[in-house]
């Protein structure tokens, strides 16, 4: 009991250690794209906005090879872990090259749905090669729960952005250096990291890569993500300038409140007792929840004064939405940490819900793109009703393992 009481309390601390250090990688961050939108023109930050759409797509699959691994390595303490980690790079790199030339042949009509310059396509390819790569080290660290480690190394990897993207500034506004900056501070971490990472020789028998679980979560985390970098591709270029500050300061919110989401995965996939999962769940629910309450009371308070600051004075036209996109963004983020939850326990019919969501979302923009309004209300729209679903199905879950777990018990 004493040892469990002691995991408890480390994944407390955790979460709060990982909101404070979290909270300061995430204003870093911001403040590297709140620069692209203050210190470049409207058609650089629109053109920027556009590349991290695609780039935030590019992720997903680094999304999903991170939670493959974490879940691997907590499932397999007793494997051969240094096998596992040099086969998983060396795998996940060839993926990485054939997905990249995948996307470097078809960059004209990307190009072309994308309104962006077929110029740019040869250095996204180059950083979805880094998204299938960058992610194995940080899952090796979370498998052990080593988040204290994470956090410095994001901290680490995101001072390197800020600096690449104030040179980029000074360049004018660089679209190339922007995309790497995005991208290469990952992949210089991955390359220190690993040959640290050293682990007790365990057992002879080799740990396969789960390949169905992985296309599972890929697929989770695509349409996962969808919702909030979809709009920034398909919205109306005539003012997709004002938009990408809307949704640039609506992710503040969202990330503040998502950004435990990897501590929380890493402890339910080290967890046996469904009771203590399920506390995990609820604990780090309602610190996402306040977060992103006391946020979007500061957007409905503090809204023109947060815009001035920040994206600046040309964009105050988007402080009539600023409080109810952060509303938004807070039950999205819930979102993410029960869709965390599902796939801790390898619950992938959840996957319909999120596919629904992406097919809403397309429709909207398709029929409704004409104003700021209509954009807005879109989104509105489809963050209320995914949220509800995602509740509604949580609930059910939750009623079936507890009342599994009590015919257990009497049997």
């Amino acid at each position: 009991m004493v040892a469990l009481k002691k995991k408890e309390r480390t994944f407390i601390y955790n979460l709060f250690f990982t909101t404070i250090l979290g909270g300061i990688v995430g204003l870093l961050n911001y403040a590297f794209n709140i620069l692209i939108a203050k210190y470049t023109s409207s058609e650089v930050f629109g053109t920027f906005s556009a590349t991290l759409g695609i780039i935030y797509i590019s992720q997903i699959s680094g999304t999903a090879i991170q939670s493959l691994t974490t879940k691997t390595v907590a499932e397999n303490k007793t494997g051969d872990l240094n096998k596992y980690k040099w086969n998983s790079i060396l795998t996940f790199s060839i993926i990485g090259v054939v997905g990249a030339i995948i996307f470097f042949l078809l960059r004209y009509p990307i190009s072309e749905i994308s309104s962006l310059p077929v110029e740019y396509m040869l250095y996204l390819a180059i950083a979805i090669i880094f998204a299938f790569v960058s992610p194995v080290a940080k899952g090796l660290l979370l498998g052990e729960e080593k988040i204290i480690t994470v956090n410095l190394v994001l901290l680490a990897e995101t001072i390197l952005k800020f600096l690449i993207g104030i040179i980029s500034i000074k360049l004018g506004g660089n679209i190339p250096m922007l995309i790497m900056a995005n991208s290469l501070p990952a992949i210089i971490s991955t390359i220190f990291i690993l040959p640290f990472l050293k682990y007790k020789k365990g057992e002879s028998e080799k740990i396969k890569q789960n390949w169905k679980e992985f296309v599972l979560m890929a697929i989770s985390f695509l349409f996962l993500t969808m919702p909030f970098t979809l709009d920034l591709v398909l919205v109306n270029k005539d003012f997709r300038p004002e938009y990408s500050s809307l949704s640039l300061l609506g992710k503040i919110v969202y990330f503040a409140c998502v950004i435990t989401s990897s501590v929380m995965f890493a402890r339910l996939t080290n967890e046996d007792d469904e009771k203590k999962k399920r506390k995990s769940l609820l604990t780090a629910l309602s610190l996402s929840l306040m977060i992103g309450l006391i946020l979007s009371l500061a957007f409905f308070f503090f809204g023109d004064i947060i815009i001035k600051y920040s994206v600046g004075e040309q964009y105050l036209t988007i402080s009539k939405y600023l409080g109810v996109f952060g509303l938004c963004m807070t039950g999205y983020s819930l979102v993410y940490m029960m869709a965390n939850y599902f796939i801790s326990k390898g619950i992938y019919s959840y996957i319909m819900i999120l596919l629904c969501a992406t097919l809403l979302q397309i429709l909207l923009f398709a029929n409704r793109n004409s104003t700021m309004d209509m954009v807005v209300q879109n989104q509105i729209l489809l963050y209320t009703l995914l949220t509800v679903s995602t509740v509604i199905f949580l609930l059910i879950k939750l009623r079936k393992d507890i009342t599994n777990e009590r015919g257990e018990k009497n049997n």
